[in-house]
């Protein structure tokens, strides 16, 4: 056995053999010799211990397994029996299918050493298609140390137990441990250690490697949700009973400013019922919270929390909407409401005055703007087969009614691929305007029109390029999940039948309605996972903006006009 070790890495064994056994040499490959690493297998099943077992007769000295017989419902308990068996004097958490940068262990502990250090907290990098992004990088742009957290609020925002060395004696002084049977602990666990810590160091290195496979239960799932609000609720308090006013309240602003929306955004893919099931859990929280933080939270991310206050999940979703992550364009997926020269997002709270301050989007410049400088929302009402073809129809927002009945409407159905930007197949649509209502319809044949490789481009959104007058609008499709739901399109992909034989609709965390090519069929079934895999690596660089051979029939005389993939 490793006498004194200087770092206990606790992985708990989820996800699968192949992720446990990637966490746990990233571990032992650190440049810093004095590491072990506690393996809690938490019910993993079968695969999970026997790599558990061989993990540790690879290396006895360093490597020790435990096992839970039952899934607890979160990290909590396997995480306290990690750190009863934790020797070293450093403790940090990884979990199966992530990885340890080569010098993670060596940074923290000699961060932690020279400063004196309870807590040291790190840059998480989060794997991508497109690479890596780090994960809340202003708060890692340099090396810096804190007396407590009162000078650095700021890091309550990343309280994952990812990419933290916490000094376990400092722990054990606190009693510091995981709550059972509530998913996402260990954003109570790091924010009790941040108030108590005394100081806190940060690196700006790169410390731990978040796999692009970790696959965690859905932001939506109503349980994850109840645990996550129970878990704010406890934080809030935690902070509150040590006199830490103003971290909690930042940490419910945090909540409404930031979870919320993203939560609500992803709401979209769910039906109805789930939906309103969802904003009356959120409403329940909100209720017990300052009605100044609505104020606080910044805009759009205040009209979405008023919405849900009013139980309208419709409404809520569309102000997410409006609030997009990153550099996303805003989509207006209500229609406004015009009151004495003000412009305001619809909702009862109109009749308060409260109401009237946070709903008043007369500056968002709604009613003045080009047409063509707004992405407006719409809904696919309606899709069903007639034979090979495909009929689809829906309605549009029409913000103010400027989209009159006298305007010349027209436009295109687009058929994006949502991981290579330009790749679009285009269909004819049919716009009307009536009563102020706006619909649309297009009819096509699937199988002919939308020809994937079936590897890199596997999923594909649905769009509308609206034509009104002399303008373009764009304008993003979702559904409710009942137009679209059990609808199976045959497909052709390109390379082989086996990359798929199926497109079936869902809709994406972005709340666009969109297809991906499925298995329905033997041959399929059997090799699509295979071919996936091949194609992330060979097939994804030689395919990025092509659109297929030239002289493939993409057309068909039962859809109409031929559709044309373009490039933009």
């Amino acid at each position: 056995m490793l006498p004194d070790p200087d770092v206990t890495v606790v992985v708990v064994a989820r996800g699968g053999p192949r992720g446990l056994a990637r966490a746990v040499r990233s571990a032992l490959e650190q440049s810093l010799p004095g590491v072990e690493v506690v393996i809690v297998d938490e019910a993993g099943g079968a695969a999970s211990a026997r790599m558990a077992a061989r993990l540790v007769a690879g290396a006895r000295d360093r490597v020790r397994a435990f096992a839970l017989q039952e899934r607890s419902g979160g990290d909590g308990r396997a995480r306290n029996l990690g750190l009863r068996y934790a020797r070293g004097r450093y403790v940090m958490f990884l979990d199966a299918g992530d990885a340890l940068d080569p010098h993670a262990c060596k940074t923290m502990v000699t961060a932690a050493a020279q400063a004196g250090a309870d807590l040291v907290a790190g840059r998480c990098v989060q794997a991508s298609r497109d690479g890596e992004r780090t994960r809340f990088p202003g708060l890692y742009a340099e090396r810096r140390l804190h007396p407590s957290i009162s000078r650095a609020p700021e890091l309550l925002d990343d309280a994952t137990a990812a990419g933290k060395c916490f000094r376990r004696a400092f722990l054990e002084r606190e009693g510091l441990r995981f709550v059972d049977r509530l998913r996402h602990a260990d954003l109570l666990f790091t924010a009790a250690a941040y108030a108590a810590a005394e100081p806190i160091a940060v690196v700006p290195d790169r410390v731990h490697h978040r796999s692009a496979d970790h696959r965690g239960v859905p932001r939506t799932d109503l349980g994850d949700f109840a645990d996550r609000l129970e878990i704010h609720r406890r934080t809030g308090a935690l902070l509150r009973a040590r006199g830490d006013e103003a971290l909690a309240r930042r940490v419910e602003a945090r909540f409404v400013g930031r979870v919320l929306p993203r939560c609500l955004r992803e709401l979209r893919g769910r039906e109805p019922g789930h939906r309103q099931a969802f904003v009356e859990l959120a409403r329940g929280h909100l209720a017990g919270l300052d009605e100044a933080l609505l104020t606080e939270a910044g805009r759009m991310p205040a009209i979405a929390a008023l919405m849900v206050l009013e139980g309208d999940a419709s409404a809520a979703m569309a102000a997410a909407d409006y609030a997009p992550r990153g550099t996303g364009r805003p989509v207006l997926a209500v229609e406004p409401v015009e009151r004495d020269g003000r412009v305001y997002w619809p909702g009862a709270g109109l009749g308060t005055a409260l109401g009237r301050r946070v709903l008043d989007i007369t500056d968002l410049g709604i009613a003045t703007a080009p047409l063509g400088a707004l992405r407006l929302g719409g809904e696919v009402t309606r899709m069903r087969r007639a034979g090979r073809a495909l009929r689809v129809s829906g309605t549009v927002v029409n913000p103010l009614g400027r989209l009159g009945p006298g305007t010349d409407l027209g436009g295109t159905l687009e058929i994006r691929d949502r991981h290579r930007a330009g790749r679009v197949f285009e269909v004819p649509v049919t716009v009307r305007a009536r009563g102020g209502e706006i619909t649309w319809e297009a009819v096509f044949v699937p199988d002919a029109v939308i020809r994937p490789t079936g590897l890199a481009d596997r999923t594909w959104g649905l769009w509308l390029r609206l034509r009104a007058g002399t303008s373009t609008v764009e304008v993003r499709l979702t559904s409710d999940g009942v137009a679209h739901r059990g609808l199976l399109l045959p497909v052709r992909p390109r390379l082989t039948r086996a990359a798929g034989d199926r497109l079936e609709p869902y809709v994406a965390e972005t709340g666009e309605l969109a297809l991906r090519v499925a298995a329905a069929g033997w041959p399929a079934r059997a090799a699509l996972p295979a071919l996936r895999r091949a194609g992330r690596s060979r097939l994804r660089p030689a395919a990025r903006g092509r659109t297929g051979p030239p002289g493939d029939r993409l057309g068909d005389p039962a859809s109409g006009p031929p559709a044309r993939p373009v490039v933009r």
